[in-house]
């Protein structure tokens, strides 16, 4: 191998590292020194300056010297710098989009991809206990769940917490029209595969003989209360009249700490190794909830 191809495979493997560093970078950056690039990544300034040429040339990004104030960056391709990278889609495992917030959620997500230009594929899966283990197999890399949910698993961190009433507006007590909400014979709609619901059902019905559990999930629920299958259930109030057509009373959860299982957060496996800049800053990003708030609030379109 001669001493330029030795300089060249250099440089594309600097390019590379240079590349990934550089996906968190904006238009108007101030660059580091060519001298500090050299120290970083433990190669000579000529090295540095053929990696930076690499990229120049590919169209990934643009920078120009301004004397003695610096070189700034010009213009930047996010999406062909995650490309030279060597990143792949980031996939995030989510509620099925039947609530409004889930969908916000979801539109807020696609939106912070492709301004760092991230290429994102979003998973749908049902239940927290699902959304969980796909993470545990690593068939996603992030999953949208409550916080409660999150917490309850300790091979799981939370990346980012959204807040109070981000993942659902509140739960509350459904009850067939006519029924009491003590009566010992009520038969009580449980979804397995939702932390929440289960935790939440088991705390206003600690008592209830396991015979008066149905297990029923969620686009089943209207039927099973239409046809006399169940009395009540806990559940998430924001879509509720989209499921149950019969007529129903809700009451609130009294002396059942919701607050936990209504605040989105992004979790992560504990031992995932460590999140790469430009990912961190999609799903740190404000536009999340800017757009998932136009969504709930009916003014903007979702799109995922």
């Amino acid at each position: 191998m001669t001493r330029m191809h030795v300089l060249m495979s250099k440089a594309g493997a600097v390019a590379h590292r240079l590349a990934l560093e550089l996906s968190a970078a904006s238009a108007g950056d101030r660059m580091p020194t060519v001298q500090d690039l050299s120290d970083r990544h433990q190669v000579g300034k000529g090295t540095v300056q053929a990696a930076l040429a690499l990229l120049e040339e590919a169209g990934a990004v643009e920078i120009r010297p301004r004397g003695k104030l610096g070189t700034f960056v010009t213009s930047i391709d996010h999406r062909l710098l995650w490309e030279l990278a060597g990143g792949s889609s980031v996939s995030v495992a989510m509620p099925l989009p039947y609530s409004r917030r889930y969908e916000g959620l979801a539109t807020g997500l696609h939106a912070a991809f492709i301004e760092v230009g991230v290429p994102l594929t979003l998973m749908f899966v049902r239940g927290a206990a699902d959304r969980a283990a796909a993470l545990h197999r690593e068939r996603a890399d992030f999953a949208v769940m409550s916080r409660l949910a999150a917490e309850g698993d300790p091979e799981l961190e939370i990346i980012r917490d959204f807040g109070p009433h981000t993942y659902v507006g509140a739960h509350g007590l459904v009850l067939a029209e006519g029924r009491d909400p003590e009566d010992p014979d009520l038969r009580v709609a449980v979804d397995p595969s939702s932390t929440d619901q289960t935790a939440l059902t088991m705390a206003r019905f600690p008592q209830l003989p396991d015979d008066r559990l149905v297990e029923v999930s969620y686009n089943q629920l209207g039927r099973y209360f239409a046809d006399g299958l169940v009395d009540a259930t806990v559940w998430n109030l924001d879509e509720i009249d989209a499921h149950i057509t019969v007529p129903v009373t809700t009451h609130p959860l009294d002396g059942v700490d919701i607050a936990a299982t209504t605040s989105a957060v992004i979790a992560a496996r504990r031992d995932a190794g460590p999140t790469p800049t430009p990912v961190t800053r999609a799903l740190g990003a404000d536009l999340i909830m800017r757009s998932a708030e136009e969504v709930v609030a009916g003014r903007r379109i979702p799109t995922y």
